[in-house]
C-alpha cells in the first residue's frame, strides 16, 4: 500500500511538474509573440516646409492675392487647363518623429493627397529610413498630380483663386494621409492601419525659408530612397 502510494504520488508530481514546464514555454513563446508582432508607436509626421508649388507651368509658390495672378500668368493656367492638364507639383520637407525606445525602420510612405477636401490622387514613395529613438528625420517629399479632374469643366472662372495659397502653411489648402510602411526587429514588413491626415500646415511657420537650406542637407544625409520599388 505504501510503495503503491509512493508511486501514485511521484506520478502526480511529475504530472504538475510537466505541466508547469509546459506552462512556462508556452508564456515565453507568448510574450516573445507579443515583443515580436506588437506594432510600435506610429512615427508622426508634420510639414515643416513647402519648397515648391507649381501649377502647370506656373510657379504658384508665392501666389497669395488676386493681384498677384497677372494676366500672362493667368493665360498660363488657361493653356494647360484647355488641354486637360494641370498638374500640381509640389515638393516639401516632412518631420518624421519616432516616440518609442527603439529604433523605427520606414521603408515607404503611400498617400493620399487632398485639395480643398478632395482627393486629388494616391502614390507611394520609397524609402530606406532609420529613425532613431526618441528623435526625428527630415524627409524630402514630393508628388506630381493632374488638377483638372477636380477642377471639372466649368472652372476657367475660378481659375485664377484656384492658383493661390498652395505656399502658404496656414491655409491648409492641401492634406496628406500618410501610412507608412514598417520593417520591425527581424525584418518583416508591417503596416500600420490608420491613415494620417498631416495638413500642409505647420504651427513653426515661422522658421520659413530660414531653414530649407539645413533642412535639405540633413534629409539627404539621412534619408536615402530605396532603388527598388515596394
Amino acid at each position: 500500500m505504501n510503495i503503491a502510494t509512493v508511486t501514485l504520488s511521484c506520478r502526480r508530481v511529475f504530472v504538475l511538474l510537466s505541466a508547469f514546464s509546459l506552462l512556462l514555454a508556452t508564456s515565453c513563446t507568448l510574450r516573445e509573440t507579443r515583443q515580436e508582432g506588437a506594432p510600435n508607436v506610429e512615427p508622426r509626421f508634420n510639414v515643416r516646409v513647402v519648397e515648391q508649388a507649381s501649377l502647370g507651368t506656373l510657379d504658384v509658390l508665392n501666389l497669395r492675392t488676386p493681384a498677384d495672378v497677372d494676366l500672362p500668368r493667368r493665360n498660363q493656367l488657361i493653356e494647360g487647363y484647355v488641354n486637360k492638364s494641370l498638374p500640381l507639383k509640389m515638393r516639401m520637407q516632412i518631420n518624421a518623429y519616432n516616440p518609442n525606445l527603439e529604433p523605427t525602420s520606414v521603408t515607404g510612405l503611400d498617400y493620399v493627397v487632398l485639395v480643398d477636401g478632395k482627393e486629388l490622387g494616391a502614390g507611394r514613395m520609397p524609402l530606406a529610413l532609420e529613425l532613431p529613438p526618441r528623435d526625428s528625420v527630415r524627409v524630402p517629399f514630393s508628388f506630381e498630380l493632374n488638377t483638372y479632374k477636380i477642377l471639372g469643366n466649368d472652372a476657367l472662372p475660378a481659375l485664377r483663386n484656384f492658383a493661390l495659397g498652395f505656399g502658404d502653411l496656414r491655409r491648409q489648402r492641401v492634406v496628406l494621409r500618410l501610412r507608412p510602411l514598417l520593417r520591425n526587429g527581424r525584418g518583416r514588413l508591417s503596416t500600420l492601419i490608420r491613415h494620417l491626415p498631416v495638413p500642409i500646415a505647420s504651427s513653426k511657420a515661422r522658421a520659413g525659408k530660414a531653414h530649407v537650406a539645413a533642412t535639405t542637407v540633413e534629409a539627404n544625409s539621412r534619408v536615402k530612397p530605396s532603388k527598388q520599388p515596394l
